[in-house]
């Protein structure tokens, strides 16, 4: 018999997507889910949007909250499952025929691995564009080795969107409601940290990541700075536990820096002028390292080198990439 998946979709403010995203989640080739909507307090037609897919699908469930933001919503979720399985679809995003038989026939392989992974597709604003070439193959990866691919973001993201969890193995821990930003990378360090568990990795994309505009990762506010503050509580815990990932946790430090300057060197708000002035000396005096860093690649090393010079050459050279 099939073991039950629980489905857990966060939804806020997201009446233009969300059809598409459980419509997707419906045409599952692996029939035994359970779909838990949990409306964040939307102040759109999302809410009755989802009370209306419930009254379709009897495997639906619908849970109406004050708005508490996205980790509180993913709690609720995981307090409410039935599944011996759980997976976190973001409601703005989608999912292939075969996302739910992909994760869960690979996690059969080993008993002792706690998740699987399934590599991103990513598109932009519902622009779908053929998936890349890809094996198939599954890796076990260890502990550590996992914690090294989720810090280097290559081949899965922190995201806990594409994976599939033991319920469990994560029903203990709790996604902070402390920051808006990066507390699913500190959820997942936590559960890795604490159960020491191995995953499974599927070098298939199944999962279409959105990039749309407004979304709380494109948004400046000032939550962008929680990606510093995050990183801090994470690099720590996890030298201690894995030293020899140093040179990983190095990188992901001087990222969280760069990432928090370039979302807010190309906003049009005049806010945050002297954490702008802040974050450009942390990164400029930490050039030396930041260009002996072999994950960089040398045309971030080149920017980082003329933010020295001139923020405004910095933005510029940065604003090819974009």
């Amino acid at each position: 018999m099939q073991e039950k998946i629980s489905i857990i979709v966060p939804v806020y403010n997201v009446e233009n997507y969300l059809e598409r995203c459980v419509e997707s989640i419906l045409k599952q080739t692996y029939t035994n889910f359970e779909l838990l909507l949990i409306n964040d307090g939307s102040t759109d037609q999302s809410g009755d949007l989802c009370d209306q897919l419930v009254s379709k699908n009897e495997n639906i469930k619908v849970f109406h909250l004050e708005n508490a933001g996205v980790s509180n919503a993913r709690n609720v979720g995981i307090q409410n499952s039935t599944g011996e399985w759980i997976t976190f679809i973001d409601s703005d995003d989608f999912i292939t025929p075969d996302y739910l038989e992909t994760l869960i026939s690979a996690v059969k392989s080993d008993i002792s691995v706690g998740f699987s992974v399934a590599r991103l597709h990513h598109v932009k604003n519902g622009q779908v564009t053929d998936l890349p070439e890809f094996s198939g193959q599954e890796s076990i990866w260890s502990a550590e080795q996992t914690m090294k691919e989720l810090l280097m973001t290559t081949r899965t993201s922190f995201f806990p969107v594409a994976k599939l969890f033991k319920k469990e193995l994560i029903e203990d821990f709790k996604f902070s409601t402390d920051y808006h930003l990066a507390e699913d990378a500190l959820f997942l360090t936590e559960v890795l940290l604490e159960t020491k568990c191995k995953s499974v990795f599927i070098d298939k994309p199944i999962y279409y990541y959105d990039h749309r505009e407004g979304s709380a990762t494109t948004s400046v506010n000032s939550h962008v700075f929680d990606t510093i503050e995050v990183y801090k509580i994470i690099i720590p815990k996890v030298y201690q536990c894995f030293p020899q990932l140093k040179p990983e946790l190095v990188n992901r430090e001087s990222w969280s820096y760069i990432t928090v300057y370039d979302k807010i060197i190309f906003t049009d708000s005049t806010e945050y002028q002297d954490e702008k002035t802040q974050l450009r000396k942390w990164i400029v005096s930490h050039t030396s390292q930041i260009l002996s860093d072999p994950y960089f690649t040398s045309f971030r090393k080149i920017a980082i080198l003329s933010l020295g010079i001139s923020p405004w050459i910095y933005r510029q050279i940065v604003g090819l990439n974009k």
